[in-house]
């Protein structure tokens, strides 16, 4: 409900997002509105767009558009989209919040990442951001907000076949909070080398070493107890680099370690 000095702007075409983006300071762009208690003073509803509400199928990649809601993703079915992604779909709150929350929602949430964070950005999903005249793509890995007077209006999935796919949340079941972390596994094969990996954890942080998935691709399989031994604590490493001046993190970097291990391992 909207609260008595804030207005709420009710779009009927991307036309009319693009207008009052560009016409509106600090106007907020939301879907479902699951989190109304964070909504400015001014706030524009992009969830009856039709053209930011479907998804698009094509042979390597899904285009979702923003304003889908969790439940509909989930319809698509596991086989029918990375099962990596509905995995995380599945984990996420209730029947009835999955109904409402948006999948651009989840992505521009502010504060801890919520959960499609992880499998978004170990799928390499890339954003396309519009204006009347204008269009940028970024990689989920490169974003950090959207640019000022651009509105979320696709995100691009691909949808490559991955041998081993790992998704598992930390912290509470039901909600997001300072505790919460979600973590992804992706790897392939090819005979007995080890193609490809992906490695990813988001919560406070955002956790992807490329230097760390690239010490082990081309490793022959099945790895050693001591190869892995060895990959754990270079993972340690990494984690205490980039994520070490966060306070409060051991906890979550014990569970970490504990997935990477348990991950690694499906591959012996």
């Amino acid at each position: 409900m909207a609260k008595n000095n804030q207005t709420i702007l009710i779009a009927k075409n991307l036309s009319d997002v693009f207008y009052h983006a560009k016409s509106t300071d600090q106007l907020q762009i939301f879907g479902g509105g699951t989190d109304t208690e964070v909504l400015q003073e001014k706030a524009l509803t992009v969830r009856s767009i039709p053209e930011l509400r479907g998804f698009d199928r094509h042979e390597h990649f899904i285009d979702f558009g923003p304003a889908i809601t969790l439940s509909e993703m989930i319809a698509i079915g596991r086989t029918n989209q990375p099962p990596v992604l509905f995995d995380a779909l599945e984990s996420i709150a209730t029947p009835s919040i999955r109904n409402i929350a948006t999948l651009g929602g989840n992505i521009a949430a502010k504060g801890v990442k919520h959960t499609l964070w992880a499998p978004l950005l170990a799928l390499d999903s890339r954003l396309e951001f519009r204006t009347q005249n204008e269009v940028k793509n970024i990689q989920l890995s490169h974003f950090t907000e959207i640019p000022k007077g651009f509105v979320l209006t696709k995100i691009r999935v691909p949808t490559d076949v991955w041998e081993v796919a790992v998704f598992r949340r930390i912290g509470p079941s039901n909600s997001i909070t300072d505790e919460s972390a979600h973590f992804v596994f992706l790897a392939d094969t090819d005979g007995t080398l080890l193609a490809n990996v992906r490695i990813v954890l988001t919560g406070r942080m955002v956790f992807r070493s490329p230097a760390l998935e690239n010490s082990v691709i081309g490793a022959r399989l099945p790895l050693s107890q001591k190869s892995i031994a060895l990959f754990i604590e270079q993972a340690g490493a990494q984690f205490d680099e980039q994520v070490g001046e966060m306070e409060d993190t051991t906890g979550i970097k014990v569970q970490f370690l504990n997935l990477l291990r348990y991950s690694i391992s499906q591959l012996t």
